[in-house]
């Protein structure tokens, strides 16, 4: 009985010597150990720093946050910032006064064209208004609070007159552009006439840039549901009219174009009254996309042939929505500067 008990009495203590020494055993055998969270391997180690630092903090790119602007007073802006940033609005000149609606809300330092926006409250669906007075313009602003994906890191503006020049320096450039192909192909096929033919044509090709170029700058615009048209610019080359003008979308939805008419409508004064009396279309070409997406600002051009409209005509131009749902958003211009 006294070797039974002390048989039974070792075997335990093997039993319990194995239990506490087998993970050991199985750490240090075919499979290697594992490294706590934030140690690095010796491959890690050797791999490139910045793959690394990419992955660890989930870098994106960040110019989707950031947006270019031009100035307006007749809208209220949307900014969104996020908790833990800071979202910044650049002027193109100094900001003579800042006021925002709640402080207790928002965070706001302007430091000569810049201003600085940051929420300093926990709420997700803080909301206030920011105005702010420039020497030449007012912006007024609905700020928001949101995800960091969506939010507004950087608004660029700048002067509307900014805009002009870019516009009328694209145009012209494209018209150069045009003038080059055009003097190209000439040149390929006047290679094929004699001397007298290519003499002759080129003399009317002078004439014809020669006859006159005319623009007229335009300054009217209109707006319906957050959708605004401005006119930029009405120019005459030879027998052609081109109607410059852009498409601000600044809502939620996009804006499909169905038509663009360009025209003059008849006025006839009857007691004391001018009254439409008839309404005439030019034909046209248009340039212009046709889905102008949500706080997108895109440029179109109308062209036609060159005429001079009546003393009781006045020119329209009229910019129609493709929309099968909801009201459509149609904007009319009328009344604006014409060749005389």
């Amino acid at each position: 009985m006294k070797i039974r008990s002390r048989l039974l009495i070792l075997t335990s203590v093997l039993i319990c010597a194995v239990l506490a020494l087998g993970p050991i055993f199985i750490a240090y055998g075919n499979e290697p150990m594992t490294l706590e969270r934030g140690v690095f391997s010796e491959t890690e180690k050797k791999s490139d720093p910045l793959k690394i630092r990419q992955t660890f903090n989930k870098l994106k790119r960040t110019t989707q946050n950031i947006y270019k602007v031009t100035m307006r007073s007749t809208v209220a802006f949307r900014l969104q910032t996020a908790l833990g940033y800071v979202s910044t609005i650049d002027l193109p000149e100094p900001a003579q006064k800042v006021f925002v609606g709640d402080q207790e809300l928002f965070k706001v330092e302007v430091y000569e064209r810049q201003v600085l926006v940051k929420p300093i409250t926990d709420e997700t669906d803080a909301r206030s208004n920011l105005v702010i007075v420039t020497a030449s313009n007012r912006l007024a602003f609905d700020v928001s609070v949101g995800p960091p994906d969506t939010a507004d890191f950087v608004l660029d503006f700048r002067l509307p007159k900014e805009d002009e020049a870019l516009v009328k320096n694209a145009f012209e450039e494209r018209v150069k552009e045009k003038t080059d192909e055009l003097e190209e192909v000439y040149q390929e096929r006047s290679e094929e006439l004699n001397e007298q033919a290519e003499k002759l044509s080129e003399e009317k090709l002078l004439e014809k840039v020669a006859s006159g170029v005319q623009t007229i700058e335009l300054r009217k615009s209109e707006a319906e549901e957050d959708v605004q048209v401005n006119l930029l610019s009405l120019s005459q080359v030879a027998d052609k009219a081109y109607l410059r003008f852009s498409v601000l979308n600044y809502s939620r939805t996009p804006f499909k174009v169905l038509k663009v008419l360009v025209g003059a409508v008849s006025h006839e004064r009857k007691f004391l009254r001018n009254k439409e009396t008839g309404v005439i279309e030019l034909p046209s070409e248009l340039e212009l996309p046709e889905t102008i997406s949500p706080d997108a600002y895109e440029y179109g051009v109308l062209v036609f042939d060159y005429r001079v409209l009546g003393k009781k005509q006045k020119p329209f131009i009229r910019i129609l929505e493709d929309s099968e749902m909801g009201k459509k958003r149609d904007i009319e211009i009328k009344g604006f500067k014409w060749f005389e």
